[in-house]
């Protein structure tokens, strides 16, 4: 990265005014996420500086992020000679906790949706923040989707421009990306961030969508507006065209052909496979143009946040896919919409299951969704086999969203 394009920081020379009088650590936490004052960093580690008789035991700052503690008598002695550089302003720190996941924009929407909600609960912190830490990612993984969630997730108005970004030093190795330290900074140097917030992910105690339905509502009708498109008005309507969201590699639906003739009989149907390079201004106006989206559990399905008032949501979700909740993920999120309605069905037999690797079968076929709580069983390749009971039911339930509005559940 150019020096010029770095976030650097001002020395923090003698005599300098610390926030709040003091170099020392101080955090605020509520139960979604912490805002500290004076966090200090130095090559590729987070520290609370505390002085005093009290002990402070280290913690997570996130799940991939641990912060330590320098321990003093006294945190300006401590301060004074290092030469130190100060970040000043609010700075928003973001650990993209599934990192082996980069393009999974699902893992951006439950990151990204919480965040839209805390910055606006927090009036007192800058909206856009002064700058933005994003971890453990590099500059290829901001995709066109998680740039325009990230930017109105941030509060950034539609000529505007992202804030500036700080940004690990690239490794090779997704695993040396964790530890690497921040562009524009030498392994030696100092840093203190005058004042940072971190949103708890879910496996810190935070949450995986928005803090209220107002705010479901106020980040939809924003993405719209990011990409002048026409908001859809509630009460009226809902399309009658059914997208179906194709997977080709795993979880893919083996008689897909069989189900989208049976779709055509009810509605216009629309056969869709988006990717990283389909362009979110397209991924928009398919889902504004949609009355069903019908889809397995895949990432894409966070698209379905967008859906205009009144549609209905069919998943289709593999067989013991019950890992930290993921089975529920983007229910949890449409059910926080208001007016999306959400479906799913769940492969609950061996028989509604294909393991593409014969190894895989072999291993997993047999285990329970209580031995398949932990994550090895979640990554095997499979696909679906959608029965002849599935089928009709699933053709009522498409009859009805065209037509009714209700509240539907999740089963």
């Amino acid at each position: 990265m150019p020096q010029t394009c770095a976030v650097r920081g001002a020395p923090a020379k003698q005599g300098y005014a610390w926030l709040n009088g003091t170099p020392r650590t101080e955090v605020e936490c509520a139960a979604t996420h912490c805002i500290y004052r004076n966090l200090w960093y130095n090559n590729g580690r987070f520290y609370l500086l505390v002085d005093g008789p009290a002990a402070v035991a280290p913690w997570k700052m996130t799940r991939n992020q641990d912060l330590n503690v320098v321990h003093v008598d006294d945190a300006n002695q401590w301060a004074a000679p290092l030469d130190a550089k100060v970040v000043s302003g609010d700075t928003l720190i973001f650990d993209f906790v599934y990192f082996l996941h980069p393009t999974a924009i699902g893992h951006w929407s439950e990151m990204m949706f919480p965040l839209f909600s805390i910055l606006r609960l927090e009036p007192a912190f800058k909206r856009p923040a002064t700058q933005f830490m994003l971890l453990h990612l590099k500059r290829v993984h901001l995709m066109e989707w998680a740039r325009a969630v990230m930017s109105v997730a941030l509060g950034v108005k539609v000529h505007e421009d992202l804030p500036p970004m700080l940004m690990q030093q690239e490794s090779d190795s997704v695993w040396t990306q964790i530890p690497s330290p921040l562009e524009g900074y030498e392994p030696h140097e100092w840093v203190s961030f005058e004042r940072a917030l971190v949103v708890r992910d879910i496996f810190t105690g935070g949450v995986r969508t928005f803090l209220s339905t107002q705010d479901a509502q106020a980040f939809r009708a924003s993405m719209y507006k990011q990409y002048y498109l026409p908001f859809p008005e509630s009460g009226r309507p809902v399309p009658r065209v059914i997208t179906f969201q194709r997977k080709r590699a795993n979880r893919r639906v083996i008689n897909e052909d069989q189900l989208v003739r049976m779709l055509r009989e009810f509605a216009e149907v629309r056969v869709v496979e988006f990717n990283t390079s389909t362009s979110f201004h397209e991924q928009l106006q398919v889902i504004s143009g949609t009355g069903v989206f019908i889809s397995v559990h895949t990432s894409n399905l966070a698209n379905a946040q967008f859906l205009p008032p009144g549609a209905a949501v069919f998943e289709i979700i593999q067989r013991n896919w019950v890992w930290e909740n993921l089975d529920r993920s983007f229910q949890i999120q449409t059910e926080m919409m208001g007016d999306i309605h959400h479906y799913a069905w769940r492969a609950r037999h061996r028989n509604q299951t294909v393991y593409i690797n014969k190894r895989d079968s072999e291993r997993f076929g047999d285990w329970t969704s209580q031995q398949c709580a932990v994550r090895h069983s979640l990554e095997p390749s499979s696909v679906h086999l959608l029965s002849h009971s599935f089928m009709h039911s699933l053709a009522h339930l498409v009859t009805h969203s065209l037509t009714h509005s209700h509240i539907a559940s999740f089963t």
